[in-house]
């Protein structure tokens, strides 16, 4: 059963203005902001199971919307593509932010869900700790927290 975990909260008027609370949207320079130690734990923290119980989840959804604010769900990533640990057969790992599953593990040669195969290469990529996944882009994150768009 498909789980929403991210709600469009665009009606939130916010003083923060380093984004667009009236309109929802998020320029490329705040997406290239550097992501939060949280958040990077999180995400980076998928392999070790943290989202096994109720607190990982609510606790990596309050990371995302922390992160991007009342962002409209349009420019949220669609997912996050990071490099699985788990040992061989298993490659990748995805989190699948439009609510189909939450985290799946994808051994060599398997196949990734629309969008985010063009970023297998970078996210198996040692330079970079994990790889966002947005309807029209890729934002690459080191472990720093910094971020670049390819």
């Amino acid at each position: 059963m498909a789980r929403i975990i991210l709600q469009n909260t665009s009606t939130n008027l916010e003083t923060d203005k380093t984004k667009s609370y009236s309109t929802g949207l998020i320029s490329d320079r705040e997406l290239l902001k550097k992501r939060s130690a949280r958040y990077m734990e999180l995400i980076s923290g998928l392999d070790a199971k943290t989202l096994t119980d109720t607190k990982g989840i609510t606790n990596l959804i309050q990371a995302i919307q922390d992160e991007f604010g009342t962002a409209d769900i349009a420019n949220l990533p669609i997912g996050v593509l990071a490099k699985c640990f788990l040992g061989h057969p298993y490659e990748v790992h995805t989190l699948d932010l439009a609510g189909n599953q939450i985290v799946k593990h994808f051994k060599i040669n398997e196949t990734l869900p629309d969008g985010f195969e063009k970023a297998r290469g970078l996210a198996k990529h040692n330079a970079y700790a994990f790889v966002e996944i947005y309807r029209n882009k890729v934002i690459l994150i080191r472990e720093d927290g910094s971020a670049s768009k390819l």
